[in-house]
């Protein structure tokens, strides 16, 4: 067994002169000085793995609850921090224990903590509970989006899903007890998180992080900081009983506070009581039923505890009230804890008044347990009065013969009245339980009932789910179907009726021509007709040249930029007037034949045009050739 014994020398965490201590290293063949920084100190206590870090208080070594945290979760699992001080001084503990100090010196004062803790003296500082949180996420932002965003956000909670799947696999492969919350995404899941009823040692998962996914796993921290007594004398507790196939066993001490809870499916009589008396003497057994169960019943006999239960069942309202603050795994666990906190609550008052009451020289403790069993405080500070036994002398006075008789009487008539009484006792445990076995099978078909309401519930939002995206896709199959049997309409106008069908733009921006292409499609020689030019920019038109179009028809004027992209690409535009159209809400024809001659004549004119252009250019360039000659 290895020691770490531990008080500062000087300097202070909050003052300009950095810290030193005193170190005594405490093992089986003997015990090593140092004096080290608190970088040093940390080092050692990770490389050496010690069983116990003993100090006068942790105030000396962690200025905040956050750092005492973090420091807890670097050193080895195994290693407990334990203060070893309490409602005594080091010096009188060190007396106590025949241990030799000198309070100016740090290295007698660092000896004493490693020793008393090593004699089992002082509290272990707690701050995580036996219970572990998996939590599985993206490891990056799905940002604002694009084109492809719903396909990229899919792909991510998709690989969310697997992880979070394969991690909880693990779980139920080592038989670990867990609960999961898990928020659901587009495609997938966007994060998951699943309560181990375990330590963060047995835990066979580790944090880690991908391109995608990120896995975060810690031991579940307490609301304040616990101060565990190293002694192994037993305690007295309350113990709240939630009885059925999965038995909730929650345990407090008499100030409130936690000292276990758990729930198990088929636990054994035999080791629920072993795991209450592992954690002290119960006073006080507790239910959240008023009717008091046969089970919870056994275990009050077994210890010979006081019985609490509510005047009438407790809500689940009132339940999660008193146990919103704690982690709890399941239901069992919950009724287990409202019930035992309730039976606290109760006496609570009257326990906050004994403490006040109790002169030095008592076990507190004691005291409540026996004041909980019924037994007046005054009689318990007192002590037991011893009686005198008097020593009685035999009365030689004549008995009348006839009182004989009258108290032979009334004896009998006691016996029998006796009889009969026990008789009616006996009649009433029956009736009791033949009450109780019907209570039992009410609760049972309650149960079922509820479970089966649940269910078709949860079917039915299935049914409205399905049904809202089999009606969506309906309307896109229908929208599909339409689109579908307008081309066939054109393509038999074009082939038979000498019309041409030409795609049209409501207006010309490029949000537009993509639900074209997505609809119908932009390909080379396409005609394309714009309803409203009055949007149309450059993007717009170079987009168009680069699909390979023959030919734009426009209603109403264009931009002088959209019109020369245009004429620079060789794709003449054409004015509605110029053209024999026919067309509708989505069903655009044209002539073809006519069609084709003037667009033949524009071609025409834009090659002459470009001619005239190059002579011209030609031209100025000799006359200015010439100039400068």
């Amino acid at each position: 067994m290895i020691v770490f014994g531990i008080d500062i020398i000087k300097g202070s965490l909050s003052g300009k002169e950095r810290p030193r201590y005193s170190l005594i290293l405490l093992k089986d063949d003997g015990e090593e000085e140092y004096k080290v920084t608190r970088n040093r100190l940390f080092r050692m206590i990770r490389e050496k793995k010690p069983d116990i870090v003993a100090l006068d208080n942790v105030s000396e070594l962690f200025k905040s609850k956050k750092e005492l945290v973090n420091f807890l979760k670097e050193i080895p699992p195994t290693t407990k921090l334990v203060q070893v001080t309490g409602k005594e001084s080091l010096p009188t503990l060190a007396r106590r224990y025949g241990i030799k100090m000198n309070i100016r010196s740090p290295a007698d004062e660092a000896r004493a903590c490693a020793y008393l803790a090593s004699f089992g003296v002082g509290e272990e500082i707690s701050v995580f509970f036996d219970k572990t949180m998996i939590t599985v996420s993206r490891n990056r932002s799905l940002g604002k989006g694009g084109w492809h965003q719903n396909r990229y956000r899919r792909k991510i909670h998709d690989q969310v899903r697997m992880v979070f799947n394969e991690i909880k696999q693990i779980i139920k492969n080592h038989n670990l007890e867990y609960s999961e919350d898990v928020r659901q995404g587009y495609g997938g899941i966007s994060r998951g998180r699943l309560l181990v009823n375990a330590e963060r040692s047995k835990v066979p998962v580790n944090s880690f992080k991908t391109k995608n996914v990120q896995v975060k796993v810690e031991a579940v921290e307490k609301d304040r900081i616990e101060y565990i007594p190293l002694s192994k004398r037993m305690k007295y507790v309350i113990v709240g009983v939630d009885p059925g196939s999965t038995v909730g066993i929650a345990i407090l001490d008499l100030d409130g506070n936690i000292l276990g809870l758990r729930s198990k499916k088929g636990w054994s009589f035999s080791e629920v009581v072993e795991y209450i008396r592992s954690f002290g003497t119960p006073v006080l057994v507790a239910t959240d039923r008023a009717s008091l169960p046969e089970y919870v019943n056994k275990i009050k006999a077994s210890f010979n505890a006081v019985m609490h239960a509510p005047k009438e069942d407790m809500s689940i309202e009132r339940k999660t009230s008193l146990v919103k603050k704690y982690k709890i795994l399941n239901d069992h666990e919950r009724d287990a804890l409202s019930a035992a906190l309730e039976a606290y609550n109760s006496y609570k008052s009257k326990l906050l008044n004994i403490e006040k009451r109790i002169p030095a020289g008592f076990d507190s403790d004691l005291v409540k347990a026996k004041v909980i069993k019924g037994i007046p405080l005054k009689t318990i500070l007192e002590g037991e009065k011893e009686v005198e036994v008097k020593e009685v002398k035999k009365s030689e006075d004549h008995i009348d013969r006839e009182e004989l008789l009258k108290k032979e009487k009334i004896i009998n008539e006691l016996f029998e009245e006796n009889r009969m009484l026990r008789e009616s006792i006996n009649q009433l445990k029956e009736e009791i339980e033949k009450l109780r076995g019907k209570i039992v099978s009410i609760s049972s078909e309650e149960h079922q009932r509820v479970r089966k309401d649940n269910y078709v519930r949860n079917l039915e939002v299935e049914i409205s789910r399905l049904r809202k995206e089999l009606h969506s896709r309906d309307e896109k199959i229908r929208s599909l179907e339409e689109k579908l049997e307008l081309v066939k309409r054109m393509r038999y106008l074009e082939i038979f009726e000498g019309w041409k069908w030409v795609k049209m733009l409501k207006k010309f921006t490029k949000e537009e021509i993509e639900r074209l292409e997505a609809d119908f499609g932009i390909n080379e020689k396409d005609v394309i007709f714009i309803k409203d030019c009055s949007g149309g920019g450059r993007i717009a038109a170079e987009y168009l040249c680069k699909k390979g179009i023959k030919a734009v028809i426009s209603e109403g004027l264009m931009s002088h930029l959209a019109s020369s992209i245009f004429e620079e690409s060789n794709i003449p535009v054409f004015q509605v007037n110029e053209v024999e159209m026919e067309y509708g809400d989505e069903m655009i024809l044209l002539n073809a034949r006519k069609f084709e001659e003037i667009y033949r004549r524009r071609i025409e004119e834009m090659e002459k045009k470009k001619l005239e252009r190059v002579e011209k250019l030609f031209e100025d360039y000799k006359m200015k050739r010439k100039h400068n000659l």
